[in-house]
């Protein structure tokens, strides 16, 4: 089983536990990208117990209580990027289509309620770890 597949399970099982929407490539948490799904149940999670939350995937980069994302707007950019700031977004900045910033945690679940939203997942960065001063 990939691992890709394995994910894919762990996430339907804890949507459906979760209280979530179910995770259905045609509704409206379709815009909304796996990882992002499972940090906010892990959120809502560590909320209803009332213990600190801490991210356990180190590809998503956690602020305090803010994820960085890449959204996809599905028309306006500017309709996009003064949506997602009316959410709490901060440090927005766009490219062609694209708006990313700083979210809130705690408004992964309203994304899907944005007619702006194409798609948003969490920002990757990539690292050239131990490539200094080497040549390619």
């Amino acid at each position: 089983m990939s691992r890709l597949t394995v994910l894919s399970i762990a996430l339907l099982a804890l949507a459906a536990g979760s209280g979530l929407a179910a995770v259905d490539k045609d509704g409206p948490m379709a815009k909304i990208s796996p990882e992002l799904l499972a940090l906010y149940d892990a959120y809502l999670a560590a909320q209803r117990r009332g213990i600190p939350f801490s991210a356990s995937d180190p590809l998503v980069r956690v602020v305090d209580d803010r994820v960085i994302v890449d959204a996809v707007a599905s028309g306006n950019v500017v309709d996009l990027e003064t949506d997602l700031r009316a959410l709490g977004m901060r440090g927005t900045v766009s490219a062609g289509r694209i708006v990313s910033g700083e979210l809130p945690i705690s408004a992964i679940g309203a994304l899907a309620n944005l007619q702006s939203l194409r798609f948003v997942r969490a920002s990757a960065s990539l690292t050239h770890g131990g490539t200094e001063g080497k040549s390619p």
